[in-house]
């Protein structure tokens, strides 16, 4: 058989807890196969690894002989990112935000499951008030400046997060989707003083209006970072060893997918991850 008389399989895996299921699909005559491996929660995608190479062992065997692999696509989902933010799994994580609006992680808006509820029980907040950090900036919603970037106590908060041990560092200033030059020069200057951690903006992760909303999504991005890096930097190798040319896809919360660079930048893209992953063979 030659390369063009192959089979060509598209491959969705749906990696959860328990089990990784993979679906294979063959473009060719519609055939669908179903595959089922134990997961292996520890490194997830020595699992994926296992279950893809299983399953098209059993439906093409005849690839082992070919130069070219058989499969012509690739997407998965994955509970990593949900998991890890659920069970609080995240890494040690740092917020550098506008002079005055450290706690409005805390805060957030008057809309609670328990508004009047002087007693209720809050979940754990991602970043300890103590690496909460403000810095002097401010940006009308014009996106003219009130207030100029204070250099020097952004570098000084860098710093301190440095010698705290956090492992990831957003930054969230006011009005910032609308003008993002205080971000951008807070960002370029965080990895002066700490290019090992994991740094994220909120215009480069929610662009959008509401201060809570795209502070928060920025924090958890940069919470999940080091996390979906370890695992795409894992499983990224595993696919190649199994000579899958192809570009992987990761399906996102919208039910679309991204590449695995954009994942590890944008993990907050991935949370509910799973939950679409069982039509990504068949797309």
């Amino acid at each position: 058989m030659g390369i063009s008389d192959m089979s060509r399989w598209r491959v969705g895996v749906d990696s959860g807890g328990t089990f990784t299921d993979i679906c294979l699909f063959e473009e060719n005559q519609g055939r669908v196969e179903v595959w089922k491996v134990s997961s292996t929660p520890d490194d997830p995608s020595r699992g994926i690894a296992q279950g893809v190479e299983e399953g098209m062992r059993r439906v093409a065997p005849e690839a082992g002989d070919q130069p070219a692999s058989p499969v012509s696509y690739f997407g998965h989902g994955t509970t990593v990112a949900t998991n890890a933010l659920i069970q609080h799994k995240g890494v040690p994580t740092g917020l550098i935000t506008t002079d005055g609006f450290r706690d409005l992680l805390e805060i957030g808006r008057q809309k609670r499951p328990d508004l009047y509820d002087i007693f209720a029980d809050k979940p754990p907040t991602l970043v300890e008030r103590s690496l909460r950090l403000e810095v002097a900036e401010r940006l009308r919603h014009t996106g003219e400046v009130e207030i100029a970037l204070d250099e020097e106590a952004v570098r000084a908060a860098a710093r301190k997060l440095r010698a705290a041990g956090v492992s990831a560092i957003a930054i969230s200033f006011l009005y910032s989707f609308v003008r993002p030059e205080h971000e951008l020069r807070a960002k370029a200057i965080v990895q002066e003083e700490y290019p090992e951690a994991f740094i994220c903006t909120s215009h480069e992760i929610a662009p959008e209006f509401r201060e809570f909303e795209r502070l928060s999504t920025a924090v958890v991005n940069a919470y999940l970072g080091p996390v979906m890096k370890r695992y795409i930097d894992r499983l990224a190798p595993r696919l190649t060893a199994l000579g899958m040319a192809v570009t992987p896809h990761l399906t996102q919360s919208n039910g679309g997918v991204i590449g695995f660079e954009t994942a590890a930048d944008k993990p907050v893209l991935a949370l509910g991850s799973q939950s679409h992953s069982q039509t990504v063979a068949g797309d």
